[in-house]
């Protein structure tokens, strides 16, 4: 795969009747490649791929990989079965996409043997080189350093997305391996670079890709008081996207706000409140990119 840094977790966008809006979704595609993404990261939890239907879940991917037209296109399988993932998979190679992503098979609890025959499977399945996905806030699955570098020593998997706290576990994957790391915590960014990660994959990408480009581009230039501020610039409109306590919903407004409407989150997402709604216009407003 060609070097690839800023991947956007594409938003699923949906109609007032909540049903899938596929116009909006390429529009969306061609706005994040324009703003200087790199590609995207298809049907993840951005998605609200686990609100999806197998059906929507397969015709948004198709619907984003035409749309990137060349574009890097990674396309996330995850399930808590892999019958499910390998059909994902073979869907995905279908549409031509570079890879395939997952997270750890989920809801029952497995051992790091099954977690890895997990992966591996999928991969034997559909040819295609995987990135495994650290998010143990969703999952309850933490892997270990030990076991994260177990996987990425196989040839199938090419890289990790990590969106956890904890850097230093980061850092020992970084030393360990050369492989793509891809930070998932959009308010950390930058801090996530000085612990080693390669790129990023992050909600915020929807709506902002270019202040992740800036980001990325400062700190190869090794400008890490540009890097830093224009971090603190982004987290002061991700603050009351977290204390909304609907984030992706949150998401969606500002999306909205910055000319880019993508609905609302698919229920039981809750709806902001005029509070929510005014502190995330007022941070908008103040911090323009």
């Amino acid at each position: 795969m060609k070097k690839c840094d800023i991947l956007v977790p594409i938003f699923t966008p949906f109609k007032k009747d909540q049903t899938v809006d596929y116009e909006a979704l390429k529009k969306l595609v061609r706005y994040v490649l324009d703003k200087g993404a790199d590609g995207l990261y298809t049907t993840g939890s951005s998605a609200e791929t686990f609100l999806l239907t197998e059906e929507e879940r397969m015709k948004t991917l198709e619907v984003a990989a035409k749309e990137a037209n060349g574009a890097t296109v990674v396309a996330h399988v995850g399930t808590p079965g892999t019958a499910l993932a390998v059909m994902y998979a073979k869907h995905a190679k279908s549409m031509g996409v570079d890879a395939v992503a997952s997270v750890p098979p989920f809801y029952y609890s497995h051992g790091h043997k099954a977690i890895k025959k997990y992966y591996t499977d999928i991969a034997d399945a559909c040819g295609l080189k995987i990135m495994i996905y650290n998010i143990p806030g969703a999952t309850g699955v933490d892997m270990s350093v030990d076991q994260i570098n177990d996987l990425l020593s196989d040839d199938r998997i090419y890289s990790i997305k990590y969106t956890a706290a904890d850097y230093y576990v980061l850092n020992r994957i970084a030393v360990a391996s050369k492989k793509p790391i891809y930070s998932g915590k959009d308010e950390a960014f930058a801090s996530a670079l000085m612990a080693g990660a390669t790129g990023a994959i992050g909600t915020t990408m929807n709506i902002y890709p270019q202040a992740f480009v800036q980001i990325k581009a400062a700190f190869d230039k090794k400008d890490i008081a540009s890097a830093q501020k224009l971090q603190t610039k982004l987290n002061n409109i991700i603050q009351p996207m977290i204390e909304s306590g609907a984030t992706i919903q949150a998401m969606k407004y500002v999306s909205k706000l910055a000319g880019i409407d993508c609905g609302e989150a698919r229920k039981p997402f809750k709806n902001l409140t005029a509070e929510d709604k005014k502190k995330l216009e007022q941070a908008v407003r103040d911090n323009a990119f």
